[in-house]
């Protein structure tokens, strides 16, 4: 008897979810097996990531989680990770030591083939180029 065979997979989803379940499980394990210092982050959902805690006023939303979780909070919308600052020193520390980092746009195939190869001033990554 073959229990991993494609044909009992796709006629048995109960199955299929507990090998998805299974996965998704070692995953996370693994995935918090890597130490990585990050700032505090509230809880999130796995597809939406925070984006249901903004409400219908995100500013005062942000205001508050802001206050419960530290001056610099990690929010995923989406799947996109996003770094929340609200204190103007450390808003100043980050532009003054990382901002070659922070500055720089994200390329995506579809700016890519929209835009030129991101040759336009609002995609253009930050370099020579970009300054010219």
């Amino acid at each position: 008897m073959e229990l991993l065979n494609v044909s009992n997979l796709s006629s048995n989803p109960l199955l299929l979810s507990l090998i998805l379940l299974l996965y998704h499980f070692i995953w996370l394990k693994l995935a918090k097996g890597r130490n990585l210092n990050l700032p505090p982050s509230p809880p999130k959902l796995p597809i939406i990531g925070n984006i249901h805690q903004l409400g219908k006023l995100p500013h005062r939303s942000l205001r508050d989680l802001s206050n419960k979780y530290g001056s610099l909070l990690l929010l995923r919308l989406g799947s996109n990770p996003t770094l929340l600052v609200s204190s103007v020193d450390m808003t100043r520390e980050i532009v003054k030591s990382h901002d070659i980092v922070f500055s720089n746009r994200p390329r995506t195939t579809a700016v890519n083939h929209l835009f030129c190869e991101s040759k336009g001033m609002v995609f253009a990554p930050y370099s020579e180029y970009w300054r010219h």
